[in-house]
C-alpha cells in the first residue's frame, strides 16, 4: 500500500472557509444607518400622512348636508338624555335605599382597577352598615321552650325587648 499525501495549509495561509466568512461579514453600521434613515423618512410621510386625513375629514365635515349634521347632533342628544335618565334613576334608587349611587352603578368597566375600586367601595359600604344598631336576637341559640300561640312565636322570632 502507498501512502496518500494529505496536505495541510500553513498556519499562517487563512483556509477557504475564513476567506468566505470574511467577504460575507456584514458592516453592522452601515446596516443600523441605512434602517435609522428609513426610519426618519416614514416618520415624515407619516406625519404627511397625518396632516391630510385631517384636512380630509375637515371637507368631508364641509360636505355634509343640513339633514346629516341635524341628524347627528340629535342621536348626540339621545343619547345624553338616555345617559341622564339612567343617572337620575339610579340617584332616586339609592336615596331610597340608603345606598351610595356608586354602588348602584356598579364599576365603570371590568378593568381590573375598576373592579378593585368597586370592590373596596363596598367593603366600605359594609364596613358602615355595621354600625347601624342592627342584630339578630338570640342567634344561634335554640328556643327554651315551645311557643304556645302564634304572639309567642313571633315574639320569639323578633325578640321580646331584649
Amino acid at each position: 500500500m502507498s501512502e496518500s499525501a494529505i496536505t495541510e495549509p500553513a498556519a499562517d495561509e487563512p483556509s477557504e472557509a475564513e476567506v468566505e466568512s470574511e467577504a460575507k461579514e456584514i458592516d453592522w453600521k452601515a446596516e443600523a444607518r441605512k434602517h435609522e434613515q428609513r426610519s426618519k423618512e416614514n416618520a415624515a410621510r407619516a406625519k404627511a400622512n397625518e396632516g391630510a386625513a385631517q384636512r380630509l375629514a375637515e371637507i368631508e365635515e364641509a360636505n355634509k348636508t343640513a339633514e346629516q349634521k341635524a341628524t347627528e347632533r340629535l342621536a348626540e342628544a339621545e343619547k345624553r338624555a338616555a345617559d341622564l335618565e339612567a343617572k337620575a334613576t339610579r340617584a332616586e334608587i339609592a336615596a331610597d335605599r340608603g345606598v351610595p349611587a356608586a354602588l348602584i352603578a356598579g364599576p365603570a368597566s371590568n378593568s381590573a382597577e375598576d373592579l378593585a375600586a368597586f370592590a373596596d367601595a363596598l367593603i366600605k359600604f359594609r364596613g358602615d352598615q355595621g354600625s347601624n344598631g342592627l342584630r339578630v336576637p338570640n342567634e344561634g341559640k335554640s328556643p327554651a321552650k315551645q311557643p304556645n300561640s302564634e304572639s309567642e312565636f313571633v315574639a320569639g322570632l323578633f325578640g321580646s325587648g331584649d
